[in-house]
């Protein structure tokens, strides 16, 4: 690496750079380390994440910031050269991967940052030194691309597309401002009209006009069909339009300016997917082996974004003037649309960065499609299921087997790459082509795991819970009462200890403020049942002689210390 920066190696001679070193391929492979290495990351935080602070915040960010963000720079780049038919020449590349160390060290400081709020009251710190290198690293990373689109020849067919990665690189800077404030904690309502502005211009706005740029013509060749309609323009614009008024609108509290940007987001998109049906119906004519996990988890993933958001800005316009209160979809964004979407892509475009030639490209292909549909209902209905169970454990196992869909690229992957190598290297013949027909017994085995799952549980609905399911120590009505509020900012209760006077009637109003669903039960029974964001319940301790403990009971929460303990003197 020494050699091509100094531009001194021994295969390209003083002042020049090793050729070869920097050819497309070649710093492709370096650019991808990275997103290889956080996937690793990711599954690891995963596997420990009882042991991590904040630990929700923490893996949202190692998949957005350091899987997405690295995957969409990386094939930004690339796919702009083909885009617009102007391949970089090699002395470029060098500065390309200094980029990415750059974006990479912002992200580990934000993090790091993060990671240190229980035990540094300046964590916030990092956190904002963090966001600024990353978004440093994203607006070099946008003038870049922004050049190379003013010096292309105006006459190229999708020479709007590499627009969509002009604006998404110069869109997760703003995010990353929005995202610094938060970690300082803002007052009243402002942390929440932030958050919904934050997550809208980084998934709605980085991560959204990136995939519409892609797929325009990707989403055809994923599928293996003819029909090309490029309608980028319109969606872009619209794109755009959608997302300037929808985060003004959050940041004004404004349901019905954030309900029309929404929807003249989701309308840029409906645009394109109108084309993008008439290339699956052309696919559904003669399936062949089309579909398999790139093509139906692409679908799924833009089906995904548009329900989703659609289905949000209903709720916004509903909501008036209090839309701060409301739930983000942040689940269905990142694992119904961003984590398909991905997976799906690099599943298709791996194989062929690799080259060598259609045999090879075929064996990489192959083991990356290894039980397709399977993966597909799976991960999709998995998630369904996950999202409306009520009961805890059930709804820890499903999130395993959604989440063992996406770790299954990893060995796939793998796989992929060494099936490809023993092509290209002449120890194994060309794979012969796939059955043509499509493996629908993959769905039926899936329906089937889901089904025994749920059976398993005896159903979706948790255990009887709430007040009826025990009651409080009885009270006579003479007794003092006592009203104490509690919230749940985090993992944790605030307070977390309560002292109250033996013989009171303690009456508790706990509001779960939190960005993520909670529950508070006693030991005596009482129970506020399952509080999403913004939602409160009323508990009635009855008359206390005695300490009591409360808890609260989602898997896992309660390892973290969520815990309350009411002190009687």
């Amino acid at each position: 690496m020494n050699d091509a920066t100094t531009g001194t190696g021994a295969r390209g001679g003083a002042g020049k750079l090793p050729t070869r070193e920097w050819g497309a391929a070649s710093w492709h492979r370096k650019a991808a380390r990275p997103v290889t290495v956080w996937m690793m990351v990711f599954v690891l935080a995963g596997l420990t994440h009882v042991a991590i602070p904040e630990y929700r915040w923490v893996l949202i960010h190692i998949f957005t910031l350091g899987i997405l963000t690295n995957s969409i720079v990386l094939w930004s780049q690339s796919l702009t050269e083909k885009f617009l038919q102007q391949k970089q020449p090699p002395e470029t590349r060098p500065a390309q991967l200094r980029r990415t160390r750059l974006l990479n060290a912002g992200v580990v400081v934000t993090i790091v940052g993060e990671i240190l709020v229980r035990w540094w009251d300046r964590h916030w710190i990092l956190t904002q030194v963090g966001a600024a290198l990353v978004a440093l690293a994203l607006t070099w990373h946008g003038v870049v691309l922004a050049r190379q689109w003013l010096r292309s020849d105006k006459g190229k067919r999708f020479r709007p597309a590499v627009l969509g990665y002009v604006g998404a690189s110069f869109a997760l800077p703003l995010g990353a401002i929005f995202g610094g404030l938060l970690a300082m904690g803002l007052p009243g309502t402002w942390h929440n009209r932030v958050l919904m502005a934050h997550t809208i211009i980084n998934l709605g706005g980085f991560l959204g006009l990136a995939a519409a740029a892609s797929l325009t013509v990707l989403f055809p060749s994923i599928w293996r069909v003819n029909g090309l309609r490029d309608r980028s323009l319109p969606t872009l614009i619209l794109l755009t339009v959608g997302l300037v008024a929808a985060s003004a609108g959050a940041l004004l509290d404004s349901g019905w300016l954030t309900g029309v940007g929404l929807l003249t987001y989701a309308a840029g998109w409906v645009i394109s997917l109108q084309a993008w049906l008439g290339n699956v119906l052309s696919a559904l004519r003669d399936p062949r082996d089309r579909l398999n996990y790139p093509s139906l988890s692409v679908l799924a993933a833009v089906l995904w974004l548009v329900g989703t958001v659609i289905h949000y800005a209903v709720q916004v316009m509903l909501a008036g003037e209090q839309i701060h209160l409301l739930r983000l979809p942040t689940m269905p964004l990142l694992l119904g649309f961003a984590a398909q979407l991905l997976i799906g892509v690099m599943s298709h475009l791996l194989p062929t960065t690799m080259g060598g030639g259609p045999a090879a490209k075929r064996a990489g292909l192959r083991e990356l499609k290894r039980g397709g549909i399977f993966r597909v209902v799976l991960y999709n209905l998995g998630f369904i299921l996950w999202q409306t169970s009520t009961h805890s454990w059930l709804k820890v196992l499903l999130s395993f087997l959604v989440f063992g869909v996406l770790v299954a690229f990893i060995p796939l992957m793998l796989r992929s790459v060494k099936a490809q190598k023993a092509v290209l290297l002449g120890e194994r013949d060309s794979p012969r082509e796939d059955d043509p027909a499509p493996r629908w017994g993959q769905a039926t085995a899936a329906l089937a795991v889901l089904a025994f799952v749920v059976a398993l549980f005896g159903g979706l609905q948790g255990p009887a819970t709430g007040p009826d399911a025990a009651g409080p120590t009885s009270a006579t009505g003479a007794e003092n009462v006592t009203v104490l509020e509690l919230t749940s900012p985090g993992v944790f209760f605030e307070p977390d200890l309560i002292e109250v006077n033996s013989g009171d009637h303690v009456v508790l109003t706990y509001t779960n403020t939190d960005d993520m669903a909670h529950d508070l039960r006693f030991a005596n029974g009482v129970d506020s049942g399952r509080l999403e964001p913004g939602q409160s319940a009323e508990l009635d301790l009855g008359v206390l002689t005695a300490d009591l403990e409360g808890w609260c009971t989602i898997a896992g929460h309660r390892v973290q210390g969520m815990v309350l303990s009411v002190v009687v003197r």
